[in-house]
């Protein structure tokens, strides 16, 4: 058998209350902690497929934007 040791810990009141709105009913702290610490970094963004309500207008008008800039980032180097 594995013996499980702890560790206490200090947080400010906020920290604990942002821990607090982010865990799942009976959830413990603990799980909680190695929950968010185990997400990936970066979300899949195949996932966000389909997801856009806009116009196609607003789709042309976005990217023409971020190729914009993207011109003028590569002018600024």
């Amino acid at each position: 058998m594995v013996k499980m040791g702890y560790k206490t810990i200090s947080l400010s009141d906020e920290a604990y209350n942002v821990l607090k709105t982010k865990k799942l009913k009976g959830e413990s702290f603990n799980d909680l902690i190695l929950r968010l610490l185990s997400e990936p970094k970066q979300k899949d963004i195949m996932k966000l497929r389909g997801s856009w309500k806009g116009s196609n207008e607003e789709i042309d008008n976005i990217l023409f934007l971020i190729y914009k800039n993207r011109e003028q980032a590569k002018i600024r180097r």
